[in-house]
């Protein structure tokens, strides 16, 4: 899929990986990821730092994946062996940064949704989530992947915009917590879905994420 849009380098901030107070590891790991030589790869992860640069709160870094790795390495940092390595380490930063009681909210909402969804197979899920992944039909499967994809990019730009906040509520504000996940929502479908899936789907989405941003709103600004 190619991206129609520029991708510019925002003049207004600093790279926040440069502040010693930001989580270095989790910003390293995203820029490495949206270098990725592959474009499917790199695609979402690219979309999430430059959702950050157009709110004028982050500047991308021009290093190349390579250079990027290289500056890991030297600071003690593990350098992924793979994409899906870089994922699994990128999202076993986000669970050990947020506070458990979003973690556990997180998975509230994610099994409410199924159930709203999936009504027919409520029985299943409640005894537990492989069974229930076990009984669906294809058509299901293919919702039940849609919604996943969806929720989970999602989750991972709110659980980065929220560590990054955490230690700059002043720039990072709950207008700019809205705007973000707004312009991420349209950003998601284009890049997940089709056209007539996108029509199909846009709205129910769209309530979604204001639920998921209310989430974020809570722990980030209580």
């Amino acid at each position: 899929m190619l991206l129609k849009k520029s991708w510019h380098y925002s003049t207004f901030s600093v790279p926040l990986w440069q502040n010693r107070g930001m989580k270095k590891e989790i910003l390293y790991l995203t820029e490495y990821l949206a270098k990725s030589e592959s474009e499917q790869e790199r695609t979402f992860y690219a979309l999430l730092i430059q959702n950050l640069a157009d709110l004028e709160v982050y500047s991308p870094t021009k290093l190349t994946q390579a250079q990027i790795a290289s500056l890991m390495s030297r600071q003690g940092l593990s350098v992924p062996s793979s994409f899906k390595e870089g994922i699994q380490a990128l999202d076993t930063l986000f669970e050990s940064s947020i506070p458990k009681p979003l973690q556990e909210a997180k998975k509230t909402l994610f099994m409410t949704l199924l159930h709203a969804n999936f009504p027919k197979k409520k029985g299943f899920l409640n005894v537990s989530l492989e069974l229930f992944l076990s009984q669906l039909e294809p058509v299901e499967m293919s919702i039940y992947e849609s919604l996943l994809a969806y929720v989970a990019g999602l989750n991972r730009a709110l659980a980065l915009f929220f560590i990054l906040g955490k230690e700059d509520t002043q720039n990072f504000t709950p207008e700019r917590l809205v705007a973000f996940g707004e312009s991420l929502h349209g950003k998601l479908l284009a890049f997940l879905f089709n056209e007539e899936e996108t029509a199909l789907l846009n709205q129910g989405l769209k309530e979604l994420l204001g639920v998921y941003l209310s989430l974020y709103g809570k722990y980030l600004y209580m």
